[in-house]
């Protein structure tokens, strides 16, 4: 079962990068949305994300009542020389703690 699962991981790793990386031009994408709920209380949230050369870029601000604020920053690279799919994350809070990890998977056959 392990060994199906690890399988099927790699295939979805594989089609996403060969998704992200196939042909065609740059693109960008941006949205901007809110709601506002009880008491006149809002939450807005605005992306942006990049096509790279070789993978993405993404960035996020959500600011809430009190303008209060978590921003995100993501980008997803493909080595191909390794076969290797990375991702970096960081996470900022509205007290300015943050966090950032990194994950790497590896295709092989």
């Amino acid at each position: 079962m392990k060994r199906v699962m690890k399988s099927l991981a790699a295939t979805a790793l594989l089609l996403l990068s060969i998704a992200v990386l196939s042909g065609g031009d740059a693109w960008a994408y941006k949205r901007k949305s809110s709601v506002t709920g009880q008491g006149g209380r809002s939450v807005t949230q605005d992306v942006n994300a990049n096509r790279t050369a070789t993978g993405y870029q993404r960035s996020s601000t959500t600011t809430g009542p009190r303008d209060n604020s978590v921003q995100t920053q993501s980008s997803g690279n493909w080595d191909s020389n390794t076969n290797t799919w990375t991702k970096d994350k960081s996470v900022t809070g509205p007290g300015g703690t943050s966090k950032s990890w990194e994950k790497s998977t590896t295709v092989t056959k």
